[in-house]
Parts: structure tokens; sequence; C-alpha cells
């Protein structure tokens, strides 16, 4: 599903090189679920960003679904990326004026979808995540628990085969937390999708099945989670 051979990505900070990946190779099969742990300014954001075609390495290739992509045209990269790969963020980044329905329908309107197909899909995510009751409510009046999961249910919109989290549990409490990482691995192990999520809480990376250790732009561990 997803395969990274000597992926290299350096930042200009004005005059100051930061080099954020170190030659990393990494393979994730499909409906695997990895996370990805590390200290602050480890690399671990950055690999997600580059696994999701947010960003491209300076140097290595990047496979998706057996497609190398680290080479494609912006346009084509938007395309795949839209189609192939769901994002969820710590900050949620839902648009504050729309509710919780249009933030999930959002994305499939770059999609051409019809806009009867997208209400209708939209809701049928929306209960699915538990906010069924809560289709019209604006994301200031929902907790920060429910925002995650209107998150979530944004990212399924275009059925994903990739999922790809980075820190989503950041902002909520332990319980809301507990409750995202469930709903999380039930999409992994219910509807079989290749699931990668980037934490520093060993308690979230329990609930994977391996863990990629980084540090310093290198991996320098990967272990099977034990259970």
């Amino acid at each position: 599903m997803v395969e990274l051979v000597e992926a290299v990505k350096t930042y200009k900070l004005g005059k100051t090189e930061v080099r954020a990946l170190r030659g990393v190779s990494l393979s994730v099969k499909e409906g695997e679920f990895v996370a990805i742990m590390g200290p602050s300014g480890s690399g671990k954001s950055t690999l997600l960003h580059v696994i999701g075609c947010l960003d491209r390495p300076d140097q290595g290739r990047v496979y998706l679904n057996g497609q190398e992509v680290s080479g494609l045209s912006e346009d084509r990269l938007a395309e795949f990326r839209g189609k192939f790969v769901g994002f969820v963020f710590q900050t949620f980044n839902l648009v504050p004026t729309l509710s919780a329905l249009e933030n999930v329908e959002l994305p499939m309107t770059f999609q051409g979808v019809p806009r009867k197909r997208r209400l209708a899909l939209a809701r049928e995510l929306l209960v699915q995540v538990g906010l069924g009751e809560r289709l019209r409510h604006r994301p200031a009046e929902l907790s920060g628990g429910e925002r995650q999961r209107v998150a979530i249910a944004r990212a399924l919109v275009n059925d994903p085969k990739l999922i790809l989290a980075d820190e989503p549990t950041g902002n909520l409490d332990s319980v809301s937390g507990a409750q995202v990482m469930e709903l999380l691995k039930g999409l992994n192990e219910e509807q079989d999708k290749t699931l990668i999520v980037v934490t520093h809480d060993p308690e979230i990376a329990s609930y994977a099945g391996r863990t990629v250790h980084i540090r310093d732009g290198r991996i320098q561990e990967v272990a099977e989670v034990q259970t």
C-alpha cells in the first residue's frame, strides 16, 4: 500500500537548512494499522505529509498502491490524493461557518459529486460516527471529540484506501481521545482501511499493530505492538 525508498526532505529556514528526513525507507501493507512515534522535531509529521502527497521528497521515491507518486504533476497529484488519501488533523481543520453536514460534504464538491448524493453520503457518514443528531450544528457548537468525529467523517467521503491521522487526539481529553481511537481502529478492522497515525503518546500507539520510531529524520526502530 505504501512504500518509501530513501526519502530525503530538507527545509530552509532563512539561511539554516533543516533536514527533516534523512533517507527514510518504509513499507506499510494494505489493511495495516501503523503508529509513527517520535519527539517534537523528529520528522514524524514530515514523513506523514510525504506519504500523503502533501509534500514531495527532495530525493527518493514514494509509491502508493503500487504507483510512484513522487514524480506526478501537481494536478495529477492533487487528483490522486483526493481519491486515495483521507486526512485527519489535530486541529480538526473544519470550516467554522459551515454545519457538520456541510463540512463533510465539502470535499465531494471538488470531485463533481451531485448535491443530492453529497448530502445523503455526508448524513450517512455522520450517523456512522455517532453524530446523527448533530448534523446542523456548527463546529463552535460541538465538543472537541465531536469535531474530530466530523473530521473523520469528512476524511471518509471519497472512500479512501489510506487514512493518515496527525496527532488526532492531541486537542482532546482522555475519554474523547479513546473514543476517537476506537472509531479509527474500527475503520481499520471492519472496513480494512490502511491507517497511519502520528503520535507521541504510547497509549495511542498501543491501538496500532506496529510502531515506527523516528528520531532526527531517521527510523530508529520498528516494533510489533504487544497485545
